[in-house]
């Protein structure tokens, strides 16, 4: 199950900053008993959950469910509209 890789990544940092994933949780201010559930049945926990142990791990939430951190993507949108100011401007020089 992938899901699953979530949580071997969670316990893979908690065992890097040498406390234990139930300190982690409820330092987070989850429920123990929730986050264990989530993982028995396969579930990621709920976003706002993800976010707030992914934070006290110094990590993403894409991290946790990936396994990957990607970098930023430029906005293409606004470099377009960039450009074709730029040569709508040139046609009228």
């Amino acid at each position: 199950m992938p899901n699953l890789d979530f949580y071997e990544r969670v316990k893979d940092l908690v065992k890097q900053k040498n406390i234990t994933v139930r300190n982690l949780i409820e330092d987070c201010g989850i429920n123990y008993d929730s986050y264990n559930s989530c993982k028995r049945y396969g579930n990621l926990p709920r976003a706002d959950e993800a976010v707030k142990i992914a934070t006290a791990l110094n990590t993403t939430v894409e991290f946790l469910v990936t396994g990957e951190n990607s970098t930023p993507k430029p906005d293409t949108t606004k470099i377009i509209q960039t450009i074709e100011s730029a040569l709508e401007q040139a046609k009228n020089l």
